[in-house]
């Protein structure tokens, strides 16, 4: 499974002469993704990694290449539907140490193995010059007879009544293993039933049951070709020609841009192969239940007489550093990348477009400032039509100009509105009085000298909805957002422990924070206007 390379055979000073600025950093020059992929489409490679859409009967649109569309047949999406919910049972009759509460992003971390089995597939049907001039990989021998043997095994499960009907496998952004910090949230996880087995896998051995025979078959093979995959080693200890090596290339390349992810966003991926890697040696090494439909019997862990040196003689062949294996290159490459972290620090997490319409935060979680102002303006909006409704149609008739307060009044009880040339002294029973006399949503506030409970509760209820709207403008208006204590320490009215803190001077409204942090160590208090 070798893959050859564009740069085997020239010195660094031959290659720097067509390494772009961007693809001089550190990590690109380690693990040379441009090199790898340089005049190839991008475009294409990273669509061969997706998961097959919901959507039936329908052909799936790699790229283009040389003016002409690269496509995936409909039926070949099919199978590939088929091959996932495969790929489910081969993971349900996987071996857990732990409960699969332990690790929470863990059908992240199956999909970027569904992934890499969609991208290798996808490779399949392309001929092998057209590997090589796309993709610039190979499949050795062994793998593609393997494949070919799925994809027999996928078309008579299609063509049978025990094929299951699909099971929609949502689509997991990039970010979802380019960004450790994301909630993966957002997330687009995979929902829905996993072939009668448990959705979150939480079963214990008693009560997993295998498959039927064919599902079994498949389920088997899968695993037997993802542990070629594992288990693959270069005659000359070159890991670049591992197809696990090159798909670490293929996540390394960010859709939406175009661009190769920096080190910082590459650690994310690399541990979620490391952690498939680890899942399935396990497999391979301490089977729970063995493998009967394979050309070699696979037995289970019970017939080892010891099972600690079984596994003691899988672990430094494969899993340890400096080994000539892929787990080994990803060790390799992880811990590079974190040194390149140590020295370079922890990077933005906000980037801007060239035009400053818009900006990306983490991977590719993109804002538009256009679709910011409409959310800001609704929410203003929001604020006026609530405003509007508790007024029950009243229309204040004075100039906030003409308003005079006394900034220097300490006397409690006392405000603006007690001021005689406000006029505003009577507000409080004007409003009052509207409130006997009106209705609130074709509802009467009284009705002979008496409330009407259910109205003025509704009332009251919308002001508190007014008070969240409010403040959930305040939160998006320009800088940093005002925490509860400030926004909602409004006082109009002097008490005997406090002077209030809203004010009116020359036409504007002026409130007053203060802020007491700072006392303990300067005694000294320091407000904002």
């Amino acid at each position: 499974m070798k893959t050859p390379r564009t740069h085997q055979g020239s010195s660094p000073h031959d290659r720097a002469g067509i390494i772009d600025q961007n693809e001089t950093t550190p990590w690109l020059r380690h693990t040379r993704w441009p090199d790898l992929f340089r005049n190839r489409p991008l475009e294409v490679i990273t669509a061969s990694a997706q998961q097959p859409d919901f959507v039936q009967g329908q052909d799936y649109l790699v790229g283009q290449w040389k003016g002409a569309s690269m496509k995936s047949s409909a039926e070949a999406e099919t199978q590939l539907r088929i091959l996932l919910q495969g790929v489910d049972l081969m993971f349900n009759h996987v071996f857990w140490p732990h409960p699969f509460r332990a690790v929470s992003c863990l059908k992240r971390y199956i999909s970027v193995w569904k992934r890499f089995l969609c991208f290798v597939f996808r490779v399949l049907r392309f001929k092998e010059r057209q590997r090589q001039e796309l993709y610039h990989f190979e499949l050795g021998l062994d793998e593609e007879r393997m494949m070919y043997y799925i994809v027999s095994l996928v078309t008579q499960l299609h063509g049978s009544e025990q094929a299951y009907s699909c099971v929609r496998t949502a689509e997991d952004d990039e970010s979802s293993y380019a960004s450790s910090d994301e909630s993966d949230e957002d997330s687009d996880f995979e929902e829905g039933t996993h072939l009668g087995v448990d959705n979150n896998s939480m079963r214990n051995e008693s009560e997993f049951v295998l498959p039927s025979r064919p599902w079994l078959e498949l389920s088997e093979a899968l695993f037997q070709l993802s542990m070629m995959f594992w288990t693959y080693r270069d005659t000359a200890g070159d890991m670049s020609s591992s197809a696990i090596i090159y798909y670490t290339a293929v996540m390394g390349i960010q859709r939406r841009s175009m661009s190769y992810h920096s080190a910082h966003n590459s650690t994310p991926g690399l541990a979620a192969l490391m952690w498939i890697g680890r899942s399935l040696f396990l497999e391979y090494a301490l089977p729970v239940y063995g493998y009967s439909t394979l050309a070699y019997h696979w037995p289970s862990r019970d017939q080892y007489s010891s099972q600690p040196e079984r596994l003691e003689s899988i672990r430094p062949k494969y899993l340890i550093r400096g080994c000539y294996t892929p787990f080994g290159e990803l060790i390799e490459l992880k811990a590079f990348a974190k040194s390149i972290v140590r020295q370079e620090g922890m990077p933005g997490n906000l980037s801007w477009a060239p035009d400053g319409r818009s900006f990306v935060v983490g991977n590719d979680k993109e804002v538009r400032l256009s679709d910011f102002c409409r959310t800001y303006h609704k929410a203003i909006t929001l604020v006026e039509e609530q405003v509007e409704e508790m007024m029950l149609g009243i229309r204040p008739s004075f100039n906030v100009d003409d308003i005079r307060d006394d900034l220097s009044c300490r006397r409690a009880g006392w405000s603006f509105l007690q001021k005689p040339e406000n006029n505003l002294s009577d507000a409080w029973e004007m409003l009052a009085n509207k409130l006997r006399t009106s209705q609130f949503r074709g509802k009467p506030f009284a009705t002979a000298s008496h409330w009407c409970p259910d109205t003025c509760l509704a009332y009251l209820n919308l002001g508190v909805d007014l008070n969240k709207s409010a403040f959930a403008a305040l939160q998006l208006s320009g800088g940093l957002p005002g925490r509860g204590s400030e926004v909602t320490s409004i006082r109009c009215l002097n008490t005997e422990l406090s002077i209030r803190n809203v004010f009116f001077y020359g036409g504007r409204m002026i409130i007053v924070i203060s802020y007491n942090k700072a006392r303990a160590s300067n005694n000294y208090s320091f407000y904002i206007v």
